[in-house]
């Protein structure tokens, strides 16, 4: 079956990192890929332009089916291949409730994530410094990783509920990133740190850790938002 699956995806991206979390526990690794290059512009290369118009990745091919969007890709993976792998997704109401809940709420997360990496990649290329602009934009984030760091108080395990979802797949790697850029996870975010520290050591995040993040240092671009 993983034969049958071919993936486009750019290293560190959260969207290709999730669902190559998905693949892995579902049983489907050795899947054909394709690393794309975001700084030499790959992602907008003719080749992908022709399976997604808007030049992004991840883009996922199933045989003749073709998904762009990662939580799509994510909800696909798991009514495609139910019978195998880690179940993704509870057929017990409250449970699925909660899974697609938190997974559709990591757009709420990356909301307050990326203005504040852009902003401060901008500064470190050489543009205009604002600290008022900077404090917004950090206390939008903090605010938000704190909603977070209070759902894992409550199920003390997993981000929906004690079993691994697909809502993990999507919330795990942004905490890895913050964690990456500097965000100070166990003085801060007590919950999020265990929950981190818990879920690096599973066979699917390790199986798909970014490789340019053992290749190169971080920026540490969040190191200041607390």
């Amino acid at each position: 079956m993983a034969s049958e699956i071919f993936l486009y995806w750019g290293s560190g991206s959260g969207p290709c990192w999730r669902v190559m979390m998905a693949l892995e526990e579902k049983g489907l690794s050795g899947y054909g890929n394709k690393l794309v290059s975001f700084e030499k512009g790959e992602h907008k290369s003719e080749e992908i332009l022709k399976l997604n118009p808007r030049g992004q990745v991840p883009t996922l091919k199933h045989n003749d089916i073709v998904i762009n969007e990662s939580l799509a890709i994510l909800n696909y993976l798991e009514s495609t291949f139910k019978g195998q792998g880690t179940t993704l997704l509870s057929d017990e109401p409250a449970s699925k409730a909660a899974a697609l809940q938190r997974m559709c709420e990591i757009t709420s997360l990356e909301s307050k994530i990326r203005p504040i990496f852009m902003y401060l990649r901008g500064v470190k290329q050489g543009g205009e410094e604002d600290k008022e602009k900077f404090a917004k934009l950090a206390e939008d984030m903090r605010k938000e990783l704190a909603i977070w760091d209070g759902y894992l108080a409550k199920t003390g395990g997993c981000i929906a509920g004690k079993e691994f979802s697909l809502a993990d797949c999507a919330f795990f790697p942004a905490v890895a990133t913050i964690n990456r850029q500097g965000v100070d996870l166990e003085k801060h975010l007590p919950n999020i740190a265990k929950y981190y520290n818990t879920l690096k050591e599973r066979p699917s995040a390790k199986a798909s850790w970014p490789p340019h993040f053992a290749e190169t240092p971080s920026p540490n671009f969040f190191k200041d938002v607390y």
